[in-house]
């Protein structure tokens, strides 16, 4: 058996968010109770990175609680993170917009899981498929799809259309976390009373728009913000926006020339590119790829090689007649 102690384990992002936040009455009972009685149950983890018990990993460090930690095997990241949204939902303290984009998100990963192990299930009585034509790889899909959203359905006592609407809305909140991330557990929470199409339209929103709406919704300080109240906001920035997008902005409007904003943008992206960069070489087995993954990646980060090197390039010039050599 494990012996306790204060394990470094990793933390995934993308992960973590499928965790339900803790209220503050509810962190604050079980950092009391781990305090007081010790961490029973151990964390679970994939390849070293949590899958379940973020809030006891960071309340034993806090507090220097010792711990002990399961390894779990799976074969993919969506067979993990279908793991983790099934755990999820066995809780009952979720409330339904969480309900909601935990099943769509997991109808969206298991059809991906299927769709992979049904593609490379032929036999050698299969007739060979081309890799140029695509229809057998699109009917897969589909097929996968429904099979999904069925089984799905029977387990959660939903339509599968149903299923395949709240992956719509998972989808949408994804996009809405990625340009607000303040904004998303607001609305899994239940905070901020929003319908399934307002979401959506909010999600269409360019990242500033949505911004916007979210400081709007914070300051009225309420326990929760209605549908009726949160439906205008988003109606009239969708609406200016789409107005602004036929008529174009008006010169009021038109933000004052910055020549550093593209490349202040630009920087702030890279990060990202890196960070995507070490998790996919961190987490999977580049032995084992695909050659056709392997050349779609090869070409992908030639272009972005050449694209460095260009811009690289015109800084070095522009540094050179700078300097006045």
């Amino acid at each position: 058996m494990m012996e306790k102690s204060l394990y470094k384990l990793k933390i995934d992002s993308g992960f973590k968010s499928l965790i339900r936040p803790l209220l503050r009455a509810e962190y604050e009972q079980l950092a009391s109770n781990i305090i007081h009685d010790g961490c029973r149950e151990p964390l679970v983890t994939w390849r070293g990175t949590i899958i379940d018990g973020h809030n006891r990993y960071e309340i034993c460090h806090k507090f220097e609680v010792p711990f002990t930690y399961v390894e779990r095997e799976f074969d993919s990241r969506e067979d993990v993170i279908s793991w983790i949204c099934s755990n999820q939902l066995g809780r009952r303290n979720i409330s339904e917009e969480t309900r909601k984009y935990l099943i769509g998100k997991r109808y969206e990963v298991e059809k991906v899981i299927n769709t992979r192990r049904n593609a490379s299930g032929v036999n050698q009585y299969s007739p060979p498929v081309p890799e140029h034509k695509l229809s057998r790889a699109e009917m897969i899909a589909q097929t996968q799809g429904h099979k999904t959203s069925t089984k799905l359905g029977e387990e959660y006592h939903l339509s599968h259309g149903t299923v395949q609407k709240y992956a719509i809305y998972s989808k949408a909140i994804d996009a809405i976390g990625s340009k607000d991330a303040t904004l998303a557990p607001k609305i899994l929470s239940g905070k901020y009373k929003i319908s399934h199409e307002n979401v959506v339209e909010l999600s269409h929103l360019p990242a500033g728009e949505v911004r916007k709406i979210s400081r709007k919704m914070d300051s009225q300080g309420l326990p929760f913000v209605r549908f009726s109240r949160s439906r205008r906001e988003i109606q009239e920035q969708a609406e200016q926006h789409r107005a602004e997008q036929l008529n174009g902005p008006t010169v009021k409007d038109m933000p004052q020339y910055d020549p550093d904003a593209e490349v202040t943008g630009l920087t702030l992206t890279i990060p990202s590119w890196t960070s995507s960069i070490n998790r996919a070489m961190n987490s999977t087995d580049l032995d084992k790829i695909s050659d056709g993954a392997r050349d779609k990646l090869k070409d992908t980060l030639n272009d972005l090689i050449q694209s460095v090197e260009s811009i690289l390039s015109c800084i070095s010039k522009e540094n050179d007649y700078g300097s006045g050599l």
